[in-house]
């Protein structure tokens, strides 16, 4: 270093400052990767729990709907029944 001229030390002295303003640089994006990598699993991880819940959510509304199919066609031939009834007690 002290065979170095002004320049030549004046340039290292530009170089190392760059050069740690590299490994700073670097360091905060290897940090914003791993940030990055952990939201995205945990996204990730939080839309297959709703993925999950929607499927069980439409599952629970066709066996719903399956049911209210059931009911209603017992409460036609019900009121049919009744119909009937009133028909031929007017008899």
């Amino acid at each position: 270093m002290d065979q170095l001229t002004a320049l030549e030390r004046a340039l290292l002295e530009q170089f190392e400052a760059l050069a740690k303003a590299f490994e700073t640089s670097q360091g905060a994006s290897e940090t914003a990767l791993q940030q990055f990598a952990s939201f995205s699993s945990a996204t990730c991880e939080r839309l297959s729990r709703i993925e999950k819940k929607q499927r069980d959510i439409e599952s629970f509304q066709t066996k719903l709907l399956a049911s209210l199919n059931e009911q209603s066609a017992l409460t036609e031939n019900l009121v049919k029944q009744v119909n009937a009834l009133i028909v031929e007690r007017r008899r």
